[in-house]
């Protein structure tokens, strides 16, 4: 077994919340046993699914967020049952929880009965609100969630062309996962202490202050000016109204244009290659020679005029040559794909990012995404597919014995 965290054993009682937190400790060695009750974990349920057939072994998005774990079937309830998960809990490094507050102390599973002879114990406990304080027990989805935390609010379509549009959900539980990648964070800093001191501690980490922390400029602007940045379509929210980033190529594919020259050597590169086609022989004038006054969202005559020229070259340019132009002068501008494209796009292949995940019930293996970062010594590592309900309940109770 490879990764960098084989000698982490982790005990996992999460759904949707939670998830991608054992996920991501699971695929970079950890043993993660998922603790799931007789009927399934709740993400079991979650669409959408292999083959458009539902059941608990056929949902994509359990497969994905549920990689290298097994499966442990206990129900808290059966004294016999409950002895078996202490068991596995007091022989755990670190426990990963998304119930609402208090729910596990109800078993004993909580992290102050289970510190108490396992001192060393490492206990992340992820959930809507945090511990305490008035919000604690309220529930949210992952919409609500990105609601009340704030990013909702600048994801959306442009308040002065479209005045009636509401906020827009981003779509792929950005709000659990934003909290799990925040509650990784905390379990590798308290791991790290732990193999310096010895000690274990509680982590609990608040999806809705994981929100808030990924805003980007909306909190700063209102602490530090007292002014709300509006939504903005395809492009960073602000406080004003910006020049568009997003343009239609000749071919009918959009291209994403971020930034038209920060500094004077892209500004001049950029230049060359739109008077090459015929746009832009203005811009040769000195009030384009300031970099601020050429940056969009200054509210600059000079910057509505760049990008007016911009939007020109693009509309009879194909959209291939625009990335491929951009790119090649140092410009971040990008083509917009749709998600068969990302998957075709050879990029992904010639670094082997996706993995084939090998399913008996279907005719062909399954293609999903997979490691995100690659370590030179202790590779991300496929070992198993997300585990079937209840598939090495036997073989880890033999452990217990």
């Amino acid at each position: 077994m490879s990764g960098p965290l084989t000698d982490l054993v982790v005990v996992e009682f999460s759904d949707q919340l939670g998830q991608l937190a054992g996920k991501l400790l699971a695929d970079m060695g950890a043993d993660v046993i998922k603790v799931e009750p007789p009927h399934g974990s709740a993400a079991r349920k979650v669409g959408p699914f292999a083959s458009a057939e539902t059941g608990p072994e056929r949902s994509l998005n359990f497969w994905y967020h549920n990689t290298n774990k097994r499966s442990f079937v206990a129900d808290l309830d059966d004294p016999d049952s409950l002895a078996e998960v202490q068991a596995l809990c007091a022989r755990a490094n670190l426990i990963i929880e998304d119930r609402a507050p208090g729910a596990l102390a109800a078993y004993g599973l909580d992290y102050e009965a289970l510190s108490a002879s396992n001192g060393g114990l490492v206990y992340c406990s992820i959930t809507p609100f945090g511990q305490t304080g008035p919000w604690a027990n309220w529930k949210v989805n992952d919409l609500v969630a990105l609601a009340l935390g704030g990013p909702m609010m600048m994801n959306g379509y442009d308040i002065a062309t479209y005045p009636d549009a509401p906020p827009v959900h981003g779509i792929g539980d950005q709000a659990f996962n934003t909290a799990c990648h925040f509650a990784v964070h905390g379990i590798m800093a308290a791991v790290l202490y732990r193999d310096r001191t010895g000690k274990g501690q509680h982590i609990d980490c608040a999806m809705h202050e994981a929100l808030s922390c990924t805003v980007e400029v909306g909190m700063p602007y209102w602490l530090y000016m007292r002014q709300d940045v509006r939504r903005q379509t395809g492009r960073h929210a602000a406080a004003v109204v910006t020049e568009k980033w997003t343009y239609t190529a000749a071919d009918g594919r959009d291209v994403l244009v971020f930034g038209v020259g920060r500094n004077n050597s892209q500004w001049n590169s950029l230049k060359q290659w739109l008077q090459a086609a015929g746009f832009g022989h203005h811009l040769d004038e000195e009030r384009f020679s300031d970099p601020l006054a050429r940056q969009p969202a200054r509210g600059t005559e000079e910057a509505k005029e760049i990008m007016a020229t911009v939007s020109a070259f693009i509309g009879e340019s194909s959209s291939e040559d625009v990335y491929r132009g951009a790119q090649e002068r140092g410009l971040p501008w990008g083509v917009v794909l749709a998600p068969e494209e990302v998957i075709a796009d050879p990029h992904w292949h010639d670094r082997g990012f996706y993995v084939q995940l090998p399913e008996e019930t279907l005719t062909k293996p399954v293609l999903m995404p997979g490691a995100p970062y690659q370590f030179s010594a202790t590779p991300w590592e496929l070992r198993r597919r997300a585990p079937r309900l209840g598939e090495h309940t036997e073989e880890i109770r033999a452990t217990l014995r």
